[in-house]
Protein backbone atom coordinates (compact mmCIF):
# COMPACT_ATOMS: atom_id res chain seq x y z
CA UNK A 1 0.00 0.00 0.00
CA UNK A 2 2.54 2.44 0.86
CA UNK A 3 4.58 1.53 -2.42
CA UNK A 4 1.64 2.61 -4.40
CA UNK A 5 0.88 5.59 -2.42
CA UNK A 6 4.93 6.44 -3.42
CA UNK A 7 4.14 6.12 -6.78
CA UNK A 8 0.88 8.15 -7.13
CA UNK A 9 2.84 10.87 -5.04
CA UNK A 10 5.78 10.34 -7.67
CA UNK A 11 3.71 10.45 -10.82
CA UNK A 12 1.17 13.52 -9.64
CA UNK A 13 4.20 15.76 -9.09
CA UNK A 14 5.34 15.30 -12.81
CA UNK A 15 2.00 17.18 -13.45
CA UNK A 16 2.22 21.06 -13.87
CA UNK A 17 0.41 23.10 -11.02
CA UNK A 18 -2.78 24.46 -12.86
CA UNK A 19 -3.05 20.43 -14.61
CA UNK A 20 -2.69 18.83 -11.31
CA UNK A 21 -5.65 21.00 -9.63
CA UNK A 22 -8.03 20.78 -13.00
CA UNK A 23 -7.64 17.04 -12.21
CA UNK A 24 -8.89 17.44 -8.73
CA UNK A 25 -11.67 19.50 -9.58
CA UNK A 26 -12.61 17.28 -12.69
CA UNK A 27 -12.63 14.39 -10.20
CA UNK A 28 -14.23 16.47 -7.40
CA UNK A 29 -17.00 17.45 -9.78
CA UNK A 30 -17.61 14.14 -11.41
CA UNK A 31 -18.03 12.93 -7.41
CA UNK A 32 -20.65 15.88 -7.57
CA UNK A 33 -22.56 14.73 -10.54
CA UNK A 34 -22.50 11.00 -10.11
CA UNK A 35 -22.62 10.09 -6.76
CA UNK A 36 -24.63 12.89 -4.61
CA UNK A 37 -27.86 12.39 -6.24
CA UNK A 38 -27.69 8.41 -5.88
CA UNK A 39 -26.78 9.29 -1.93
CA UNK A 40 -29.39 11.90 -1.69
CA UNK A 41 -32.35 9.40 -3.63
CA UNK A 42 -30.91 6.50 -1.48
CA UNK A 43 -30.62 8.57 1.78
CA UNK A 44 -28.43 5.91 3.63
CA UNK A 45 -25.37 6.85 5.71
CA UNK A 46 -26.56 10.35 6.32
CA UNK A 47 -22.97 11.53 8.01
CA UNK A 48 -20.73 10.27 5.84
CA UNK A 49 -23.03 11.61 3.10
CA UNK A 50 -23.19 15.11 4.51
CA UNK A 51 -19.47 14.72 5.50
CA UNK A 52 -18.22 14.04 1.72
CA UNK A 53 -20.60 16.96 0.66
CA UNK A 54 -18.69 19.44 2.53
CA UNK A 55 -15.18 18.27 1.03
CA UNK A 56 -16.57 18.76 -2.08
CA UNK A 57 -18.28 22.13 -1.17
CA UNK A 58 -14.88 23.05 0.77
CA UNK A 59 -12.84 22.21 -2.91
CA UNK A 60 -15.03 24.55 -4.82
CA UNK A 61 -14.65 27.62 -2.78
CA UNK A 62 -10.95 26.81 -3.19
CA UNK A 63 -11.02 26.46 -6.38
CA UNK A 64 -13.28 30.17 -6.55
CA UNK A 65 -10.19 31.60 -4.77
CA UNK A 66 -7.53 30.19 -7.52
CA UNK A 67 -10.12 31.30 -10.40
CA UNK A 68 -10.55 35.10 -9.12
CA UNK A 69 -6.28 34.88 -9.57
CA UNK A 70 -5.89 32.92 -12.85
CA UNK A 71 -4.91 34.37 -15.97
CA UNK A 72 -7.03 34.17 -19.22
CA UNK A 73 -6.16 34.53 -23.20
CA UNK A 74 -7.98 37.53 -24.73
CA UNK A 75 -7.40 38.31 -28.39
CA UNK A 76 -3.92 36.49 -28.62
CA UNK A 77 -2.91 37.74 -24.99
CA UNK A 78 -2.35 36.06 -22.03
CA UNK A 79 -4.23 38.91 -19.34
CA UNK A 80 -2.34 38.70 -15.31
CA UNK A 81 -3.67 41.52 -14.58
CA UNK A 82 -5.25 40.87 -10.94
CA UNK A 83 -8.20 43.24 -11.13
CA UNK A 84 -9.45 42.62 -14.76
CA UNK A 85 -8.79 38.48 -13.79
CA UNK A 86 -11.53 38.96 -10.62
CA UNK A 87 -13.69 41.34 -12.57
CA UNK A 88 -14.31 38.93 -15.46
CA UNK A 89 -14.80 35.58 -13.48
CA UNK A 90 -16.93 37.94 -11.00
CA UNK A 91 -19.18 38.76 -14.66
CA UNK A 92 -19.04 35.17 -15.25
CA UNK A 93 -19.03 31.76 -13.21
CA UNK A 94 -18.90 33.55 -9.55
CA UNK A 95 -22.27 33.74 -8.87
CA UNK A 96 -23.18 30.11 -10.40
CA UNK A 97 -20.25 28.69 -8.46
CA UNK A 98 -21.25 30.40 -5.49
CA UNK A 99 -24.94 28.35 -6.11
CA UNK A 100 -22.98 25.19 -6.21
CA UNK A 101 -20.76 25.62 -3.49
CA UNK A 102 -21.96 27.59 -0.32
CA UNK A 103 -24.85 25.32 0.78
CA UNK A 104 -22.95 23.41 2.25
CA UNK A 105 -23.99 25.60 5.06
CA UNK A 106 -26.78 24.58 5.32
CA UNK A 107 -26.42 21.33 5.54
CA UNK A 108 -27.42 21.19 8.77
CA UNK A 109 -30.84 22.52 8.18
CA UNK A 110 -31.97 20.50 5.06
CA UNK A 111 -29.86 17.72 2.91
CA UNK A 112 -31.98 18.68 0.20
CA UNK A 113 -29.34 21.85 -0.35
CA UNK A 114 -27.20 19.69 -1.70
CA UNK A 115 -28.81 19.48 -4.84
CA UNK A 116 -27.32 22.96 -5.59
CA UNK A 117 -24.20 21.07 -5.09
CA UNK A 118 -24.89 19.08 -8.73
CA UNK A 119 -24.43 22.34 -10.80
CA UNK A 120 -20.69 21.71 -9.82
CA UNK A 121 -20.61 19.32 -12.38
CA UNK A 122 -20.00 22.01 -15.27
CA UNK A 123 -16.71 22.16 -14.10
CA UNK A 124 -16.28 19.32 -15.97
CA UNK A 125 -16.64 21.10 -19.07
CA UNK A 126 -14.94 24.47 -18.27
CA UNK A 127 -11.93 22.36 -17.60
CA UNK A 128 -11.92 20.27 -20.66
CA UNK A 129 -12.92 23.46 -22.62
CA UNK A 130 -9.59 25.69 -21.28
CA UNK A 131 -7.83 22.25 -22.48
CA UNK A 132 -8.98 22.15 -25.71
CA UNK A 133 -8.13 25.82 -26.24
CA UNK A 134 -4.31 25.13 -25.31
CA UNK A 135 -4.21 22.15 -27.46
CA UNK A 136 -3.00 19.73 -24.65
CA UNK A 137 -5.03 17.18 -26.12
CA UNK A 138 -7.03 16.40 -29.58
CA UNK A 139 -9.85 18.28 -30.24
CA UNK A 140 -11.39 15.09 -30.84
CA UNK A 141 -10.26 13.31 -28.30
CA UNK A 142 -12.06 15.89 -26.14
CA UNK A 143 -15.18 15.60 -28.03
CA UNK A 144 -15.98 12.37 -27.47
CA UNK A 145 -15.01 12.63 -23.41
CA UNK A 146 -17.27 15.73 -23.15
CA UNK A 147 -19.92 13.54 -24.75
CA UNK A 148 -19.50 10.42 -22.99
CA UNK A 149 -19.48 12.33 -19.39
CA UNK A 150 -22.54 13.90 -20.26
CA UNK A 151 -23.98 11.14 -21.15
CA UNK A 152 -22.93 9.48 -17.85
CA UNK A 153 -24.53 12.31 -16.08
CA UNK A 154 -27.39 12.23 -17.98
CA UNK A 155 -28.03 8.70 -17.01
CA UNK A 156 -27.42 9.10 -13.43
CA UNK A 157 -30.00 12.23 -12.88
CA UNK A 158 -32.60 10.45 -15.15
CA UNK A 159 -31.93 6.96 -12.99
CA UNK A 160 -32.47 9.02 -9.73
CA UNK A 161 -35.30 10.52 -11.08
CA UNK A 162 -37.26 7.53 -11.56
CA UNK A 163 -35.60 5.73 -8.35
CA UNK A 164 -37.10 9.07 -6.30
CA UNK A 165 -40.79 8.34 -7.96
CA UNK A 166 -40.75 4.69 -6.74
CA UNK A 167 -39.59 5.20 -3.11
CA UNK A 168 -42.15 8.19 -2.87
CA UNK A 169 -44.81 5.87 -4.32
CA UNK A 170 -46.44 3.80 -2.14
CA UNK A 171 -49.64 3.20 -4.14
CA UNK A 172 -49.60 -0.48 -6.19
CA UNK A 173 -49.36 2.07 -9.17
CA UNK A 174 -46.10 2.80 -8.68
CA UNK A 175 -43.43 0.92 -10.49
CA UNK A 176 -41.62 -0.31 -7.45
CA UNK A 177 -45.00 -1.90 -6.26
CA UNK A 178 -46.09 -3.01 -10.17
CA UNK A 179 -43.02 -5.33 -10.44
CA UNK A 180 -42.22 -6.42 -6.57
CA UNK A 181 -39.36 -4.63 -5.94
CA UNK A 182 -41.10 -3.23 -2.64
CA UNK A 183 -39.14 -6.07 -0.38
CA UNK A 184 -35.60 -6.08 -2.51
CA UNK A 185 -32.52 -3.72 -1.83
CA UNK A 186 -31.97 -0.08 -2.74
CA UNK A 187 -29.31 -1.46 -5.17
CA UNK A 188 -31.53 -3.68 -7.39
CA UNK A 189 -34.21 -1.10 -7.30
CA UNK A 190 -30.97 1.36 -8.44
CA UNK A 191 -29.95 -1.12 -11.38
CA UNK A 192 -33.32 -1.50 -12.56
CA UNK A 193 -33.47 1.91 -12.49
CA UNK A 194 -30.37 2.56 -14.83
CA UNK A 195 -32.09 -0.47 -16.53
CA UNK A 196 -35.19 1.37 -17.74
CA UNK A 197 -33.17 4.61 -18.34
CA UNK A 198 -30.94 3.31 -20.93
CA UNK A 199 -33.29 1.23 -23.00
CA UNK A 200 -36.00 4.84 -22.88
CA UNK A 201 -33.23 6.52 -24.12
CA UNK A 202 -31.97 4.35 -26.61
CA UNK A 203 -35.24 3.61 -27.77
CA UNK A 204 -34.80 0.05 -27.40
CA UNK A 205 -38.04 -0.25 -25.23
CA UNK A 206 -38.26 -3.98 -24.75
CA UNK A 207 -41.71 -3.44 -23.14
CA UNK A 208 -41.39 -4.93 -20.02
CA UNK A 209 -41.62 -1.72 -17.69
CA UNK A 210 -44.00 0.59 -18.51
CA UNK A 211 -45.08 4.40 -16.80
CA UNK A 212 -48.38 4.19 -15.35
CA UNK A 213 -48.83 7.22 -12.86
CA UNK A 214 -48.56 10.47 -14.29
CA UNK A 215 -44.79 11.75 -13.53
CA UNK A 216 -43.84 8.48 -14.26
CA UNK A 217 -45.38 8.87 -17.77
CA UNK A 218 -44.02 12.80 -18.23
CA UNK A 219 -40.57 11.39 -16.81
CA UNK A 220 -40.74 8.78 -19.81
CA UNK A 221 -41.58 11.25 -22.80
CA UNK A 222 -38.70 13.42 -21.08
CA UNK A 223 -36.52 10.64 -21.62
CA UNK A 224 -37.54 9.50 -25.13
CA UNK A 225 -37.19 13.13 -26.14
CA UNK A 226 -33.71 13.46 -24.75
CA UNK A 227 -32.95 10.12 -26.27
CA UNK A 228 -33.75 11.17 -29.69
CA UNK A 229 -30.54 13.85 -28.54
CA UNK A 230 -28.32 11.27 -27.71
CA UNK A 231 -28.56 9.08 -30.61
CA UNK A 232 -28.15 12.30 -33.02
CA UNK A 233 -24.98 13.38 -30.97
CA UNK A 234 -23.67 9.85 -30.97
CA UNK A 235 -24.15 9.77 -34.99
CA UNK A 236 -22.46 12.97 -35.32
CA UNK A 237 -19.44 12.05 -32.87
CA UNK A 238 -18.90 8.61 -34.59
CA UNK A 239 -18.79 10.42 -38.21
CA UNK A 240 -16.56 12.56 -36.49
CA UNK A 241 -13.94 9.70 -35.07
CA UNK A 242 -14.58 7.84 -39.09
CA UNK A 243 -13.03 11.51 -40.69
CA UNK A 244 -10.02 11.70 -37.92
CA UNK A 245 -9.22 8.42 -38.64
CA UNK A 246 -8.05 8.70 -42.17
CA UNK A 247 -7.43 11.87 -41.82
CA UNK A 248 -9.73 13.72 -43.72
CA UNK A 249 -9.14 11.80 -46.53
CA UNK A 250 -13.02 11.60 -47.00
CA UNK A 251 -13.24 15.20 -46.84
CA UNK A 252 -10.30 15.64 -49.40
CA UNK A 253 -11.38 12.82 -52.00
CA UNK A 254 -14.75 14.85 -52.17
CA UNK A 255 -13.57 18.54 -52.86
CA UNK A 256 -11.18 16.93 -55.46
CA UNK A 257 -14.41 14.94 -57.08
CA UNK A 258 -16.03 18.45 -57.31
CA UNK A 259 -13.32 20.12 -58.87
CA UNK A 260 -12.66 17.39 -61.25
CA UNK A 261 -16.61 17.59 -62.42
CA UNK A 262 -15.81 21.33 -62.88
CA UNK A 263 -12.83 21.13 -65.02
CA UNK A 264 -14.95 18.64 -67.44
CA UNK A 265 -17.81 19.97 -67.11
CA UNK A 266 -15.50 22.94 -68.90
CA UNK A 267 -14.12 20.93 -71.64
CA UNK A 268 -10.79 19.31 -69.76
CA UNK A 269 -9.79 15.94 -71.62
CA UNK A 270 -9.77 12.94 -70.28
CA UNK A 271 -6.02 12.68 -70.01
CA UNK A 272 -5.59 15.79 -68.45
CA UNK A 273 -8.47 14.90 -65.76
CA UNK A 274 -6.17 11.76 -65.03
CA UNK A 275 -3.09 14.02 -64.38
CA UNK A 276 -5.07 16.22 -62.30
CA UNK A 277 -6.27 13.11 -60.54
CA UNK A 278 -2.63 11.89 -60.42
CA UNK A 279 -1.14 15.36 -58.78
CA UNK A 280 -4.10 15.19 -56.21
CA UNK A 281 -2.87 11.86 -55.25
CA UNK A 282 0.47 12.92 -54.90
CA UNK A 283 -0.56 16.06 -53.15
CA UNK A 284 -2.15 14.06 -50.27
CA UNK A 285 0.70 11.18 -49.52
CA UNK A 286 3.44 14.05 -49.50
CA UNK A 287 1.34 17.00 -48.11
CA UNK A 288 -1.98 15.64 -46.45
CA UNK A 289 -3.75 17.92 -49.36
CA UNK A 290 -2.01 20.88 -48.13
CA UNK A 291 1.30 22.70 -49.91
CA UNK A 292 3.47 24.55 -47.25
CA UNK A 293 3.03 28.05 -49.28
CA UNK A 294 -0.65 27.76 -48.67
CA UNK A 295 -0.18 27.69 -44.73
CA UNK A 296 2.42 30.22 -44.60
CA UNK A 297 0.35 32.82 -46.60
CA UNK A 298 -1.96 32.99 -43.56
CA UNK A 299 0.60 33.19 -41.33
CA UNK A 300 2.43 36.52 -39.83
CA UNK A 301 5.60 37.55 -40.38
CA UNK A 302 7.31 36.37 -37.53
CA UNK A 303 5.74 33.29 -36.88
CA UNK A 304 5.96 32.49 -40.79
CA UNK A 305 9.68 32.72 -40.29
CA UNK A 306 9.70 30.20 -37.50
CA UNK A 307 7.31 27.79 -39.10
CA UNK A 308 8.92 28.23 -42.85
CA UNK A 309 12.28 26.80 -41.47
CA UNK A 310 11.11 24.05 -39.55
CA UNK A 311 9.01 22.78 -42.50
CA UNK A 312 11.33 23.35 -45.16
CA UNK A 313 14.15 22.55 -42.95
CA UNK A 314 14.78 18.98 -44.26
CA UNK A 315 14.31 19.54 -47.96
CA UNK A 316 16.82 22.37 -47.59
CA UNK A 317 19.52 20.20 -46.57
CA UNK A 318 19.22 18.34 -49.83
CA UNK A 319 20.04 21.75 -51.58
CA UNK A 320 23.52 22.74 -51.89
CA UNK A 321 22.69 26.27 -51.77
CA UNK A 322 20.97 26.16 -49.11
CA UNK A 323 23.10 23.76 -47.25
CA UNK A 324 26.22 25.84 -47.15
CA UNK A 325 24.53 28.79 -46.71
CA UNK A 326 24.66 30.78 -43.35
CA UNK A 327 22.05 29.85 -39.85
CA UNK A 328 21.00 33.44 -40.65
CA UNK A 329 20.95 34.08 -44.22
CA UNK A 330 19.39 30.48 -44.35
CA UNK A 331 16.37 31.42 -42.98
CA UNK A 332 15.53 34.58 -44.56
CA UNK A 333 15.55 32.60 -48.04
CA UNK A 334 13.49 30.10 -47.05
CA UNK A 335 11.20 33.12 -46.78
CA UNK A 336 11.48 33.90 -49.73
CA UNK A 337 11.66 30.76 -51.80
CA UNK A 338 8.91 28.77 -53.28
CA UNK A 339 8.02 25.29 -52.66
CA UNK A 340 6.56 24.03 -55.93
CA UNK A 341 5.42 21.01 -57.23
CA UNK A 342 6.01 19.79 -60.84
CA UNK A 343 3.86 16.80 -62.07
CA UNK A 344 5.45 14.02 -64.91
CA UNK A 345 5.66 16.21 -68.31
CA UNK A 346 5.06 19.23 -66.94
CA UNK A 347 7.00 22.10 -68.07
CA UNK A 348 9.59 23.67 -65.41
CA UNK A 349 11.48 26.25 -67.38
CA UNK A 350 9.82 27.12 -71.12
CA UNK A 351 11.86 27.78 -74.47
CA UNK A 352 11.63 31.20 -75.10
CA UNK A 353 10.80 32.82 -71.82
CA UNK A 354 13.57 35.28 -70.42
CA UNK A 355 15.26 34.06 -67.56
CA UNK A 356 13.09 35.13 -64.25
CA UNK A 357 14.53 32.58 -61.91
CA UNK A 358 16.98 29.80 -60.91
CA UNK A 359 15.58 26.38 -59.97
CA UNK A 360 16.99 24.30 -56.70
CA UNK A 361 15.56 20.22 -57.01
CA UNK A 362 14.74 18.53 -53.64
CA UNK A 363 13.46 15.11 -55.32
CA UNK A 364 12.15 13.70 -58.73
CA UNK A 365 13.83 13.80 -61.99
CA UNK A 366 13.86 16.44 -65.05
CA UNK A 367 15.57 16.69 -68.13
CA UNK A 368 16.21 19.40 -71.35
CA UNK A 369 13.38 19.34 -74.11
CA UNK A 370 14.85 20.41 -77.23
CA UNK A 371 15.05 19.02 -80.43
CA UNK A 372 18.41 17.00 -81.68
CA UNK A 373 19.19 16.93 -77.90
CA UNK A 374 19.68 13.40 -76.11
CA UNK A 375 17.68 13.04 -72.97
CA UNK A 376 20.12 10.41 -71.93
CA UNK A 377 23.08 12.73 -71.96
CA UNK A 378 24.37 13.36 -68.25
CA UNK A 379 24.37 16.99 -68.74
CA UNK A 380 20.73 17.12 -70.01
CA UNK A 381 19.12 15.98 -66.91
CA UNK A 382 18.83 16.71 -63.56
CA UNK A 383 18.52 15.23 -60.39
CA UNK A 384 17.95 16.06 -56.36
CA UNK A 385 20.26 19.05 -55.48
CA UNK A 386 20.47 20.11 -58.90
CA UNK A 387 19.87 23.19 -59.76
CA UNK A 388 18.81 25.38 -63.50
CA UNK A 389 17.73 28.16 -64.98
CA UNK A 390 21.25 30.31 -63.88
CA UNK A 391 22.24 31.22 -66.93
CA UNK A 392 19.39 32.89 -68.60
CA UNK A 393 18.73 34.06 -65.45
CA UNK A 394 22.44 35.89 -64.90
CA UNK A 395 22.57 36.77 -68.65
CA UNK A 396 18.57 38.21 -69.03
CA UNK A 397 18.68 35.86 -72.76
CA UNK A 398 15.26 34.06 -73.49
CA UNK A 399 16.15 30.37 -73.06
CA UNK A 400 16.56 28.21 -75.92
CA UNK A 401 15.16 24.87 -74.78
CA UNK A 402 12.59 23.93 -72.24
CA UNK A 403 12.89 21.68 -68.89
CA UNK A 404 10.24 19.23 -68.10
CA UNK A 405 9.73 16.70 -65.68
CA UNK A 406 10.20 13.24 -65.70
CA UNK A 407 8.09 12.30 -62.23
CA UNK A 408 6.60 14.42 -59.90
CA UNK A 409 8.91 16.78 -58.80
CA UNK A 410 9.88 18.71 -55.33
CA UNK A 411 11.96 21.93 -55.88
CA UNK A 412 12.54 25.23 -54.77
CA UNK A 413 11.89 28.48 -56.84
CA UNK A 414 13.65 31.38 -56.14
CA UNK A 415 12.57 34.59 -58.76
CA UNK A 416 14.02 37.86 -59.41
CA UNK A 417 12.09 39.73 -56.92
CA UNK A 418 13.52 37.39 -53.86
CA UNK A 419 17.08 37.26 -55.61
CA UNK A 420 17.31 40.91 -55.50
CA UNK A 421 15.71 41.23 -52.26
CA UNK A 422 18.34 38.55 -50.92
CA UNK A 423 21.25 40.82 -52.21
CA UNK A 424 19.59 43.87 -50.62
CA UNK A 425 19.76 42.01 -47.14
CA UNK A 426 23.23 40.80 -47.21
CA UNK A 427 25.65 41.54 -50.19
CA UNK A 428 27.41 37.74 -49.51
CA UNK A 429 24.42 35.83 -50.96
CA UNK A 430 25.36 36.77 -54.26
CA UNK A 431 29.09 35.20 -53.35
CA UNK A 432 27.33 31.93 -52.02
CA UNK A 433 25.20 31.61 -54.71
CA UNK A 434 28.43 32.03 -57.40
CA UNK A 435 29.96 29.52 -55.73
CA UNK A 436 27.53 26.71 -55.96
CA UNK A 437 26.59 27.70 -59.37
CA UNK A 438 31.02 27.17 -59.87
CA UNK A 439 30.40 23.48 -59.07
CA UNK A 440 28.20 22.26 -62.34
CA UNK A 441 30.56 24.17 -64.25
CA UNK A 442 31.29 21.37 -66.39
CA UNK A 443 27.70 20.91 -66.85
CA UNK A 444 26.93 24.66 -67.94
CA UNK A 445 29.96 24.32 -70.35
CA UNK A 446 28.56 21.24 -71.95
CA UNK A 447 25.31 23.39 -72.52
CA UNK A 448 26.71 26.55 -73.63
CA UNK A 449 29.10 24.50 -76.17
CA UNK A 450 25.75 23.33 -78.15
CA UNK A 451 24.19 26.24 -77.56
CA UNK A 452 21.79 26.17 -74.42
CA UNK A 453 20.61 28.07 -72.48
CA UNK A 454 18.49 27.36 -69.66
Amino acid sequence: MAGRVRWFLSFWSFLPGALSWDVVQILSSLLSGLLLPVLLVLGGQELAFRSLWIVLSLLGLVDMAISCRRSFGEKGRVVRDKRRIFLRYLKGWFVFDAFSNLPFLLASASPLAALFQLLRASKVFRVLRSWERSGRIDPLVLRMVRYLIALALLVVWLSCCWLFLGLTDPSPDGWVARHGFVERSHGDKLLFSFYWTITTLTSVGYGDVLPNTRPEILLAMLTMCLGVVVIAVAIGNIIAVANQLNDGRSEYEMKQAAMRRYLSLNGVGPNTLLQFQQFGNFLWDNYRGVRPGQVLADLPVSLRRVVAQEILEGSADDVPLLREMPVHLRGSLLMLVTAEVFHPGGVILSEGEIGNCIVFMISGHARILKDGVDPNEPWAQFGPGDHFGELSFFLKERRSCSVVAQEYVQAFVLDRSAYDEMCRRDESFNEVLGSISGEGADVKQQLLMRGLVV
